[in-house]
């Protein structure tokens, strides 16, 4: 089924809708392949998924539904009697014009491209590091069209690719006893993905923990890299997402509205160039836009989803991501990042550190409290003398005040990475960061 016959089949499901008393409705429709390519302890295993499903939210002012299923809708029904809250509609909005990425058509990987990256990942982290053992390496790559129409005139399509790799190995450590590393990496199209690469991130991780050793209490300039940075953003938020933002971040601020060092900003722009998630419009069909939480270190505002913004006097962002056609589109980050500092190499960064650590990977999620103004994450990585690496460090963890972490951004760098953000299926991205005020310690 192409766009167009999408479009006239969700408009025939509004009409239907309007003539059984439920004049407030909603069609998605969506098509989907997918390719998914396992190495692991029961050996080599391959899928392929062709997915069609479509979801419908209908009522009126005073109740709705919501009702998802496979294959396509049916306009004539059954619907389901209106019983929950009023879901509110957006009305059509302009926005700046939008060109897909150019790769959106391209083939997904086959079984054998997709078999070989892995093999060669595997191959890779063996020469890197002697002993070192991939467990369990999964590539998902998938693509899809989808199709929204809804009563108050929206007629929206869109289409997304992402491939998702997710890679865990082992090495013996000093007491004999196997230590883990895992790796993550999101591209849209799964041929550029670089295996060298890959396995010598994965030998890094494993050797710091092999080898490593825990802190006793350690201070001076810290570095995060990227991995770690976005880590820690994803902790943050709470304070930049929703309309309890502005009030769960109120405490850190200053008289002037002051969040952060100068030299921190934070983004979410749906429709960043180049993003894994890049696209016009959002699950609702709202215009994506590049929005401004944090600028300069003040703090601007929480990112918001334009039914959550009506009334609050701030901007409103095309925010609403589907994780699939049986969920509701959800508000949440989208690429959601601290925006780099073009010309800033992170080797620059770390040749800036007298005395101090560079924090390589995390090692658990981060524990942040901001009523009382705290975070501990979890980390390994290096000591630092002279922007050297010395000490290896493990079963360390990142402390301080949450307010001197922010204020503590001392150096943002060009290299800007994401990590997939959770359920809500939007992605957390930083560069490396150079942070003054906080310590390593053996305990939180």
């Amino acid at each position: 089924m192409n766009a167009e016959q999408a479009t006239a089949l969700g408009e025939a499901v509004i009409a239907a809708l309007r003539r059984a008393g439920a004049p407030e409705a909603e069609a998605y429709i969506k098509e989907g392949r997918s390719r998914r390519q396992a190495l692991g302890p029961a050996g080599v295993e391959h899928q392929v998924t062709v997915e069609e499903g479509w979801a419908v939210r209908g009522g009126d002012r005073r109740a709705s539904f919501f009702v998802a299923g496979t294959g396509k809708p049916e306009p004539t029904g059954p619907w389901p009697a209106p019983i929950g809250m009023p879901v509110p509609l957006p009305d059509p909005a302009p926005g700046r014009r939008f060109t897909d990425p150019g790769d959106l058509g391209s083939p997904l990987a086959s079984e054998l491209e997709a078999q070989a990256l892995l093999n060669a990942v595997r191959d890779g982290l063996a020469a890197e590091l002697a002993g070192a053992r991939l467990l369990e390496a999964v590539l998902e790559e998938g693509s899809s069209e989808s199709v929204l129409v809804s009563s108050h005139g929206i007629r929206a399509q869109w289409r997304r690719r992402v491939a998702l790799l997710r890679l865990v190995a082992t090495l013996p450590g000093r007491d004999g006893m196997p230590v883990r590393a895992s790796l993550e990496q999101g591209v849209r199209e799964a041929r550029r993905l670089q295996p060298k690469l890959l396995a010598r991130a994965l030998a890094d991780r494993l050797a710091v923990r092999a080898q490593g050793e825990r802190p006793e209490r350690e201070s001076g300039d810290i570095v995060l890299a990227p991995s770690v940075a976005a880590r820690l953003l994803a902790g943050l938020l709470p304070l930049l997402v929703g309309p309890a933002a502005r009030e769960r971040a109120a405490p850190l601020l200053d008289k002037d509205g002051t969040l952060g060092a100068a030299t921190l900003s934070i983004v979410d722009d749906g429709r960043l160039g180049g993003g894994l998630l890049a696209c016009g419009i959002d699950g609702e069909g709202v215009p994506t836009r590049a929005l401004p939480l944090v600028e300069g270190g003040l703090y601007r505002q929480p990112l918001l989803a334009w039914w959550q913004a009506r009334g609050m006097g701030v901007a409103a962002s095309g925010c609403s991501l589907r994780p699939s056609f049986r969920d509701p589109p959800r508000p949440g980050p989208t690429h959601l990042f601290v925006r780099p500092q073009e010309g800033v190499r992170a080797g620059a960064l770390l040749a800036a550190v007298e005395r101090g650590s560079y924090l390589l990977d995390v090692e658990g999620a981060a524990h942040v409290d901001v009523e009382r103004d705290q975070l501990a994450l979890p980390v390994c990585g290096f000591a630092l003398a002279g922007g050297s690496a010395r000490q290896r460090w493990t079963g360390a963890w990142l402390c301080g005040r949450l307010s001197g972490f922010l204020r503590g951004v001392r150096g943002v760098a060009r290299d800007l990475a994401f990590q997939p953000g959770g359920s809500g299926g939007g992605v957390i991205g930083s560069p490396s960061l150079l942070v003054s005020g906080m310590e390593l310690r053996a305990e939180p």
